[in-house]
């Protein structure tokens, strides 16, 4: 076997089939298998994976929790369960675009004697599948984290979805993987990152979907607050497990981002300025508005007024004259010069 497919689940019962789909899909020259766990959902996730793997029962293997573990724990369980000589993982609402990246990514790896690592190009889109960023990391989106010390300092990302990792390797870094960590994604590539190159390939092969309320992207403060401290304990923690590393740049990255950070709260406090601006532009123009409005409701009313008088007039100007026609004093005048114009 060479390469063996791990995706996690846990209720993405609306998106898991896209994902198992991309994996079936894969055009290869090896043979390969597809993994996959879940971890206790509470939607219809079960049903869907126990169709996928009746319909593909050589190719797709399906393992359950029969309660939550989270994601680190589950991920330390399945992995032992791989056969191939390379692990590739892609989370359950992620996907595959690209029916060579298994082919094109073992040929890479074996292309280089200093890489066990490789990932690859993104693309980014929102819950509902609506394109949201094309090439992330060429377009500079996100920067792709390039070494040990780059990724501790800013927090960035390579992509586990896009992931292809020699299954010793995957193996050891996961052994090393607490069961409490934050983003054990984090972890994982810290350790990648001490014992192995990575190659990227150019081409976009993935999609990574914007889940809200997902582990990475928690909807409220106490969530996210609880996960920023968790990866700044792990970062605290690695540099006391390794300290070998390059003190010199690391210092230099700290400073350049102490420096961007500056740069960042700048534009802020000016963008916050010119929207105080904004703000006290638009209730002049409001309170202006209401003073005219007020005005005009104040003609409105004279004019009501003015219609008022004018239409009693035009009564009783109507009124006068209905009694002038009707009366003697108008009728017998009349009829004789009508008598006198018929006998002309």
């Amino acid at each position: 076997m060479k390469v063996s497919i791990i995706c996690t689940n846990y209720n993405k019962d609306q998106w898991i089939g896209q994902a198992i789909d991309s994996f079936i899909q894969q055009e290869t020259t090896f043979p390969y298998e597809i993994i996959l766990i879940d971890d206790a959902s509470t939607d219809c996730s079960r049903e869907i994976l126990e169709q996928y793997e009746k319909k593909y029962p050589e190719l797709i293997r399906v393992f359950y929790n029969e309660s939550n573990f989270g994601i680190a724990k589950t991920w330390k369980k399945i992995v032992k369960e791989a056969r191939g000589e390379y692990i590739a993982r892609c989370d359950g609402d992620d996907f595959w675009t690209d029916s060579l990246k298994l082919q094109k990514q073992v040929e890479l790896l074996e292309s280089r004697e200093d890489s066990l690592w490789a990932n690859s190009e993104f693309d980014m889109i929102a819950e509902d599948g609506t394109l949201l960023q094309k090439d992330v990391f060429k377009n500079g989106i996100l920067p792709l984290a390039d070494s040990y010390e780059h990724l501790l300092v800013y927090k960035l990302m390579t992509m586990a979805s896009t992931w292809l990792v020699e299954r010793q390797l995957m193996l050891e870094v996961t052994d090393a993987l607490a069961e409490n960590a934050a983003d054990d994604t984090f972890d994982l590539q810290l350790e990648l990152f001490k014992r192995t190159k990575l190659s990227t390939l150019e081409d976009s092969t993935t999609v990574y979907r914007m889940n809200i309320g997902s582990d990475s992207k928690p909807i409220t403060y106490e969530k996210f607050e609880k996960r920023v401290a968790g990866i700044c304990q792990t970062q605290l923690n690695y540099l006391k497990k390794y300290p070998d590393y390059d003190v010199s740049r690391l210092v230099n990255m700290l400073i350049e981002k102490d420096k961007q950070s500056d740069l960042e709260q700048f534009k802020r406090d000016q963008e916050i300025s010119r929207l105080n601006i904004l703000v006290d532009q638009l209730q002049t123009i409001s309170a202006n508005q209401n003073a005219y409005i007020e005005q005009l409701k104040e003609s409105n009313v004279g004019l009501e007024v003015t219609i008022a008088e004018k239409e009693h007039q035009i009564s009783h100007i109507t009124t006068e004259y209905e009694r002038v026609i009707t009366s003697r004093r108008w009728t017998i005048p009349t009829k004789i010069i009508n008598f006198f114009r018929r006998n002309k």
